[in-house]
C-alpha cells in the first residue's frame, strides 16, 4: 500500500505525542549536588534507593506515627555565588516551593507555628536553580535530530541539552528537642516534554511539585507504619 505524506506526518507527530507523554517532566539529576552547609553533619546520609533523594537519613529510632502537626520553616536560598539568577528571583522560588510543600502537607497534618508535642519541624534550603533556555529546549524537543542529540548527551552528562533544574536539602527534626529525625538531598533537572520546554523556570517549579508529592507521600508512609 502506498502511504501519501500527510498520512507519514501524522503517524510521525502522533508518535512523537506519545513519546512526550511518557517522559518524566523532571528526573535525577546523576551529578551529586554540591553540600551547602545547610545541613551541617552530612556524615548520616546515604545514598537513596529508588524513587528517592540522591542522599537520605531516616532516624530508626523515629516514631513518626507520634506526629499530626507541623510547622514548615521558610524556605532559605543558599545557591552558590555561581548562580546566574538574580536574588528577587531566587527568593520567589523559594517562597514558591514553600506554598507547595504547605500545601501538600495540609492534607494530613495541621500546620501550626509553635513548637509542642507531636509537632515535627520542616526546614529545607533551595541550594540550585537554574532557567532553561526555553527557545533552545522547546527546538530540541520537537526536531527528532536535536532531541535524539540531547538524549545522547543526557547518557553522557545525565542532563539533556538547555534543560532546567534544581537541588535541595531538607531536615525533619523534633520541634522540641531538635533532634534529627530525617534529612535529604536531592537534586533534579528537566525532562524533554513540551510541557516544560516553553518556559524557563518550569523545570525548576515542576521539580518542587515533585519533592512537595513525595516528601508527603514519604511522611505518610511512615506515619502509617510503613
Amino acid at each position: 500500500m502506498k502511504l501519501n505524506f500527510t498520512t507519514v506526518y501524522l503517524a510521525l507527530i502522533i508518535t512523537m505525542m506519545a513519546l512526550f507523554v511518557g517522559c518524566a517532566q523532571t528526573h535525577h539529576n546523576r551529578k551529586a549536588a554540591d553540600q551547602s552547609g545547610f545541613l551541617g553533619d552530612y556524615s548520616m546520609l546515604q545514598e537513596g534507593g529508588e524513587g528517592e533523594g540522591q542522599l537520605v537519613y531516616i532516624n530508626p529510632d523515629a516514631d513518626f506515627t507520634a506526629y499530626d502537626k507541623v510547622i514548615v520553616d521558610p524556605v532559605l536560598t543558599m545557591c552558590s555565588k555561581d548562580s546566574k539568577a538574580p536574588r528577587e528571583e531566587l527568593y520567589n522560588l523559594a517562597n514558591h516551593l514553600h506554598y507547595k510543600v504547605v500545601a501538600k502537607l495540609d492534607e494530613d497534618y495541621e500546620i501550626v507555628e509553635t513548637p509542642g508535642p507531636g509537632v515535627m519541624r520542616i526546614s529545607a534550603a533551595l541550594t540550585e536553580a537554574k532557567k532553561s533556555k526555553a527557545g533552545l529546549n522547546t527546538i530540541t524537543t520537537i526536531v527528532p535530530q536535536a532531541r535524539l542529540m540531547s538524549g545522547l548527551k543526557k547518557l553522557a552528562t545525565g542532563t539533556n541539552s538547555f534543560v532546567g533544574g534544581a537541588s535541595v536539602e531538607c531536615k525533619i527534626t523534633d520541634s522540641n528537642t531538635g533532634e534529627r529525625l530525617a534529612a535529604g538531598v536531592d537534586r533534579r533537572a528537566g525532562g524533554k516534554t513540551l510541557k516544560g520546554s516553553t518556559k524557563a523556570w518550569d523545570d525548576v517549579e515542576q521539580a518542587f511539585q515533585y519533592w512537595a508529592d513525595k516528601l508527603a507521600q514519604r511522611l505518610r508512609d511512615m506515619r502509617a507504619g510503613n
